[in-house]
């Protein structure tokens, strides 16, 4: 028999073999618990943010095994507690720190560790590290003594780049004036900042060539002395590429700047976007070749890249208010060949009115004119409309006069153009184009009830708005989005224009013009508040198709555009005016001549994906100007930000209907794409 520690273990030699023996002893030792001190740490006298400073550099003490903490272990530990509390402080201006320990010992319970605190804590109470059933409590009673205070502070730029007016506000917004406490934490990061300022408008060799804090420890004063020059601002060298995807020609075109132009970060990281969006590589390196000993500085870009499979396919599943059920298949063939073009084609559908669509789209570079391509884009598309009539405006309801679908076929051929303004930082998106459309209009009889009595349309009625026609537009559009950030922090505005015309001249059956303008604009009110404010107007002169059918007690009163379904207008939704059914607001549920609508909205965000937004929304879509009645909305949402873009949840009341009913919108996506 023999003793340990941990209690006696008896040995019976004559039932068990030596090998069984020294196994048992092993495992029998194993199940026994192992006895450990433990030693929790906690501060008191101090605020935030000084508290979880202090906490965060003392170390957390845990003992496993069967550790032991002798007097003079403990006493070690609370020695360094100390000193790492005092070093602490001082970056943050107190430099007088005074920190007294005391130890206590607490009735243990074998095997918990200790476990570190979130050091939020008011004063007086544990600022970290503290467990109930610690064998030892250690406390830090800190007091900070008297800040340093900055007596005075010189901020001087100089140098080709003293005038930019970044970094003049960044000096004029330098926030360790005299008077505020010495904080050598901010320091270095404003002074991180102005050189990081410096950098992204081409100043690549700025340096400090003053910089100290002449403190007097014993006056608690120091003063703050700051010079930045910012030397010659560097220019865009040469671009070389190398790769065997497509021919060079195409890849010279893609730049936003020109050889000579001043160097900007921004500029650097829209090239590595711009040559992602391509399509062509799956491996891209840029490496900047800075050559700060010429006159002017000159960065050089080298190019290495590796070509992508030429083949993606997507599949997409979602649901959405204004679609119901939606599914897209699209397939990119993002390489035909070393010409740089390209070719993208889908095939969608939606629930809502049965819509079934067919689009492919083909890009080819131009070789004699940067960012011009050649466009041709095919596009067939098939749904259920019905014909519908209100009785009154002031009231949702209508009566489905019959119902039918629209076949389209579309071929547009056209020039597009990337025009950069702002030296690169904007670009607007500009495409001429001619378009063919064949549209078929076929409505079958449908019996409806007026007044109580069944009703039918007439054959020749029918006729009137079954049409098979084709048409031939010549156009231009204009897109031009200028976004920022991310998120809530989404800023930015975005406009889309357009204006086409058909002439029977050149050989189109229906004639007319529409003209079309749309804005988009989001703005930071604030580290919390966002506005956003949307518009858009848009005018169609084409002939209206006048119809009155008289009916039991009642004539109803029909005003058709002779626009193509594809051009036509209609308003409501969740894009548009909310609170009112999906493109609900138009003549007859089929579509109008014009539009206008707008809308302003303000978000709180209360957490850091999240917001809550309250909104009014205006607009119709009418055939006659002196008709257009103007519906409005107003609701509140909830907006998640997530990896796939804003996620909408809108409540949303019609105030233009007698009893101002609800409705609910879901959306997907930023409001400035």
């Amino acid at each position: 028999m023999s003793n340990n520690k941990h209690g006696t273990t008896v040995c019976f030699r004559r039932r068990y073999r030596p090998g069984r023996l020294c196994l048992l002893v092993l495992l029998a030792l194993a199940s026994l618990p192992a006895v450990a001190d433990e030693l929790t740490i906690k501060v008191t006298g101090l605020k935030e943010p000084l508290l979880s400073q202090v906490t965060n550099s003392i170390d957390t003490y845990a003992f496993s095994g069967a550790t032991r903490l002798s007097s003079r272990r403990l006493q070690q530990t609370a020695d360094s507690a100390k000193l790492k509390a005092v070093a602490a402080l001082r970056p943050y201006g107190y430099y007088h720190a005074v920190v007294s320990a005391s130890l206590e010992q607490n009735n243990a319970v074998p095997g918990k560790a200790a476990q570190k605190g979130s050091g939020k804590n008011s004063p007086g109470q544990s600022g970290a590290m503290e467990n109930k059933d610690a064998a030892w409590v250690l406390t830090l009673q800190v007091e900070p003594g008297p800040p340093v205070i900055i007596a005075a502070a010189t901020v001087e730029l100089s140098g080709d780049g003293a005038g930019e007016k970044n970094l003049r506000h960044w000096a004029k917004h330098w926030p360790l004036d005299a008077g505020h406490v010495l904080d050598q934490v901010a320091w270095e990061a404003q002074k991180q900042a102005a050189l990081d300022i410096a950098e992204s408008h081409g100043y690549l060799s700025a340096e400090f060539t003053r910089h100290s804090i002449e403190a007097d420890l014993d006056r608690n004063v120091a003063t703050l002395t700051l010079e930045l020059d910012t030397g010659p601002q560097a220019v865009m060298g040469t671009v070389s590429f190398q790769q065997d995807v497509v021919n060079p020609e195409v890849l010279g075109l893609i730049p936003r700047f020109q050889q000579g132009q001043p160097y900007d970060t921004w500029l650097m990281d829209k090239f590595r976007l711009d040559l992602w969006r391509t399509g062509y590589f799956k491996d891209l390196e840029i490496i900047e070749e800075r050559r700060l000993e010429e006159v002017p500085p000159q960065v050089n870009l080298i190019v290495t890249a590796d070509g992508r499979l030429p083949n993606t396919y997507q599949f997409s599943l979602g649901y959405g208010t204004d679609t119901d059920v939606r599914a897209q298949v699209l397939w990119s063939r993002h390489i035909v060949s070393k010409r740089g073009d390209s070719l993208e084609t889908g095939i969608g559908w939606q629930q809502r009115n049965a819509e079934y669509s067919f689009r492919s789209s083909y890009r080819l570079p131009r070789r004699s004119k940067a960012r011009e391509f050649w466009t041709a884009d095919l596009f067939v598309s098939r749904e259920d409309q019905d014909f519908e009539v209100k009785r009154n405006d002031h009231e949702p309801d209508t009566i489905k006069l019959t119902n039918g679908n629209v076949v389209d076929y579309s071929v547009k051929l056209g020039k597009l153009v990337v025009r950069d303004l702002d030296g690169g930082y904007q670009q607007i998106f500009e495409t001429w184009y001619g378009q063919y459309l064949y549209e078929n209009r076929s409505f079958s009889p449908s019996e409806f009830v007026i007044n109580g009595i069944p009703a039918t349309l007439s054959d020749p009625q029918l006729e009137q708005f079954s049409i098979s026609d084709s048409s031939l537009s010549l156009g231009i559009n204009w897109d031009w989005p200028v976004i920022r950030g991310s998120g809530f922090k989404t800023t930015g505005h975005h406009e889309r224009a357009w204006i086409f015309t058909a002439n029977k001249v050149w050989g189109s059956d229906p004639e007319f013009s529409q003209a079309y303008l749309s804005s988009n604009w989001a703005r930071m009110l604030g580290p919390r508040w966002k506005l956003l404010l949307r518009g858009e107007i848009g005018y169609s002169d084409a002939n209206v198709l006048k119809v009155q059918i008289d009916g039991p007690q009642q004539s109803l009163q029909l005003a058709v555009t002779q626009l193509p379904n594809l051009y036509r207008f209609k308003a409501g939704g969740s894009r548009s005016v909310r609170g009112y059914g999906f493109e609900s607001l138009s003549n007859n549920g089929v579509g109008s001549n014009s539009i206008m609508t707008g809308s302003a909205e303000i978000n709180w965000g209360f957490r850091q994906d999240w917001s809550v937004a309250a909104f009014i929304d205006v607009g119709n879509a009418f055939n006659e100007w002196h008709e257009s009645s103007l519906k409005k909305g107003a609701g509140v949402g909830l907006r998640w930000y997530s990896i796939a873009g804003p996620i909408s949840l809108d409540v949303a009341q019609a105030l233009s209907y007698d009893g101002h009913p609800w409705s609910i919108n879901f959306t997907i996506g930023t409001p400035l794409l």
